[in-house]
């Protein structure tokens, strides 16, 4: 399991970001139905069934908000302030988007606020592990040019972690960790792009103490 230093600074919450086999040790996980969506849910309990959304949110202590991924980023979130806390699975996809804003935006809607809200992104597929073809390319403003290599007539790699922190940086947060571990090339992760056919993922999660 890994912990974000930044995180790790927070003594009202528990966090990690686990490998596939710590992630079999998790105790009562709350887990979503992730369809690379730009839904969340602020919850006030444990739902009775896993709600079909890419973002959890709470105040609530001992709710163990939970992300699955297999090269996707995991991103945790804190408003120190309000004592508020959220997990969001960010794919590609759902980074696009606005997972990651409408989250933060719900948040401060509930009483947090941007300046407070610090974010850890977990392990996830890197720039050099992130091949792309010409039509996801076409897919993004030239304004976020940038984050793209092209390496042939039609393949690109995508600095998935870097766009990552730049929508998290856009929507007006300061203080944000990494870590920095490439699902794909590390096989103690899973990876969809390494095992297309293995349905098996990694948690990452974060709660309140009681």
């Amino acid at each position: 399991m890994e912990k974000s230093e930044l995180l790790t600074q927070i003594d009202f919450i528990d966090h990690g970001f686990y490998d596939k086999e710590d992630s079999r040790t998790v105790s009562d996980p709350i887990l979503m139905n992730q369809v690379h969506s730009v839904d969340f849910l602020f919850l006030t309990k444990k739902p009775t069934r896993a709600p079909a959304s890419d973002a959890l949110i709470t105040q609530t202590p001992q709710l163990n908000l939970t992300v699955k991924t297999a090269d996707c980023a995991p991103v945790l979130l804190v408003d120190v302030k309000s004592r508020m806390i959220a997990a969001v699975h960010a794919g590609w996809k759902g980074a696009f988007q606005g997972i990651l804003e409408n989250t933060v935006l719900q948040m401060v809607a509930k009483g947090a606020s941007i300046k407070t809200t610090v974010a850890a992104v977990g392990p996830h597929l890197q720039k050099k592990s992130f091949e792309i073809d010409r039509n996801m390319y076409a897919l993004f403003p030239k304004t976020e040019a940038d984050f793209f290599e092209q390496t042939d007539d039609t393949h690109f790699l995508f600095d998935f972690h870097a766009y990552v922190i730049h929508r998290l940086k856009r929507i007006g947060l300061k203080e944000i960790d990494s870590v920095l571990i490439d699902t794909y090339t590390d096989f103690s992760y899973n990876s969809y792009r390494r095992e297309p056919l293995n349905p098996a993922r990694q948690f990452s999660c974060i709660q309140i103490k009681e």
